[in-house]
């Protein structure tokens, strides 16, 4: 019982450096160079542009504003763009932007005023007597009361507000659609002219949904990652072939919500992020994490208990969507989410958990150079782990063992700098081009030192892949100490 208690009251070392990483969508809230500025200032690590809203006069100018002001901070502030997807939603209603709704009313489904407005052939064609409609987050629920040949009537089952453009989701229902409709491959061609890190593919239902859109990315950007965004049930069952399909997941709880039973959404997280650990790939857990923050200036206390909880289930990052991108305090949302993150991870709590979850098995070279490193950081206490990469798979390779030293990824490729500002616990670190391993290694440390992460004493954790630039083979792990302004 002692040393439970000891475990529940002490910390880890605090190194002042939080790991868990911030995702923060772009939006009206934050649309000036300032606002953006002051997201990346507050502790953001991704920018996320949602591809349902605006245009891309808008998304061209807030990736050049991301680019500017991480340069200006000396940052790497990856840029995620978030496919819309063949998503379903109401039309617009005549004259109007809403319309109240009251239980019990009912509505005649079409295109007129005071109308149902549904267009699509898909949702009219579900439209079964008994079936359910969900409205946005599931707000207001419709139930389809009576069909003939010329009218569909639904009965409201609950009150609220309607507005033009809202998602529909039809309860049991699985449409058939491609992943990626004519609109998500236009915008995916410019965002890859625009050379951003990231695209997420919405309502994936299988592997080879991912597959259709891997291909289309490395058309235009053979280094790309694409997300898959686990939003619907059929991605849920098929988890396992899109993960490996993917370079990294997003569990998208809004939508997912209305597609499975909401008391499994925290299981199916949980089950995903452990996936997503044991193959090594980054996870995002997003929606609704500081919801409250869209109208108020603090979170709810059940929020903040959330985002801590998805840090102690070992998810790469954390998302805010409304709060930053339409919301009224949008640092503020920010620079709590930092706290939290931070404090958890200091926690005596955290470190159990993440012991609890200790992964085993040594796949390849690379995983066993991986363990090493982090288990040779743990016993000799070292600050820092130096990893050389032109691609970011070592750093992402040690990342998934969540080691208590931080995680410096030296690279001389801009782009490898950014992608790894999604991975846990990884700080990029841009450097001269290396060549041969002392070249390297002079290189590493000469950055790290003017960086103000190294000083004179320290033990570093060093490995790489030899030969210097082929990706994907870590073959090399060393200790150097730093002293002076050179290593040793």
């Amino acid at each position: 019982m002692p040393a439970l208690r000891r475990l529940i009251n002490g910390s880890s070392a605090d190194d002042g450096v939080r790991k868990t990483k911030i995702v923060c969508t772009l939006g009206p809230a934050v649309d000036s160079p300032e606002g953006i500025d002051a997201l990346i200032a507050a502790g953001m690590n991704v920018a996320r542009i949602n591809c349902s809203h605006g245009d891309w006069e808008t998304r061209a100018r807030w990736i050049d504003w991301v680019r500017g002001a991480s340069e200006r901070r000396k940052a790497h502030v990856a840029i995620l763009l978030d496919l819309q997807g063949p998503k379903f939603r109401l039309g617009d209603f005549i004259g109007k932007e809403e319309i109240e709704v009251a239980m019990g009313q009912r509505i005649t489904v079409g295109t007129g005023d005071g109308q149902l407005p549904i267009e699509q052939k898909e949702i009219l064609d579900a439209l079964e007597p008994g079936r359910k409609i969900l409205i946005g987050d599931g707000d207001i629920i419709f139930r389809v009361a009576e069909r003939d040949k010329k009218d569909i009537v639904v009965t409201a089952l609950s009150d609220g507000t309607m507005r033009s453009r809202q998602g529909i989701t039809v309860v049991g229902v699985s449409f058939r659609t491609p992943a990626a409709t004519p609109k998500d491959l236009e915008d995916l061609a410019v965002g890859a002219q625009k050379d951003v890190d990231y695209v997420a593919i919405s309502y994936v239902k299988s592997a080879a949904d991912v597959a259709l859109v891997v291909k289309a990315a490395k058309k235009h950007d053979p280094e790309l990652k694409v997300i898959a965004k686990i939003e619907m049930k059929d991605a849920v069952q098929d988890i396992d072939a899109i993960l490996a399909a993917s370079d990294g997941i997003m569990v998208a709880r809004g939508d997912l919500g209305l597609q499975i039973a909401i008391e499994e959404v925290p299981l199916v997280q949980k089950k995903i992020i452990a996936l997503c650990r044991l193959a090594g790939k980054p996870v995002i857990t997003a929606t609704q994490m500081m919801e409250s923050m869209v109208h108020n200036p603090r979170p709810t206390r059940a929020e903040t208990t959330d985002i801590a909880n998805a840090i102690m289930d070992g998810t790469d990052a954390i998302m805010l969507s409304e709060e930053t991108a339409v919301g009224s305090y949008p640092v503020a949302a920010v620079t709590y989410m930092d706290k939290i993150a931070g404090k958890t991870e200091k926690s005596g709590l955290f470190a159990q958990a993440i012991a609890a979850k200790a992964l085993d098995g040594i796949s390849d070279a690379t995983e066993a150079m991986a363990q090493a490193a982090v288990d040779i950081s743990a016993g000799l206490k070292c600050k820092h782990i130096l990893t050389f990469s032109t691609s970011g798979f070592t750093a992402r390779m040690i990342s998934k063992h969540k080691p208590k030293a931080i995680v410096l990824c030296a690279t001389y490729k801009e782009k490898t700098a950014r992608r790894t500002s999604l991975f846990w616990g990884v700080q990029p670190l841009l450097t001269e081009r290396f060549g041969a391993t002392e070249e390297m290694i002079k290189t590493g440390f000469a950055a790290a030192i003017a960086s103000g992460d190294f000083k004179e004493g320290d033990i570093v954790v060093v490995t790489a892949g030899l030969p210097v630039g082929n990706p994907g083979a870590t073959n090399f792990v060393t200790l150097l100490k730093v002293t002076g302004s050179e290593q040793s």
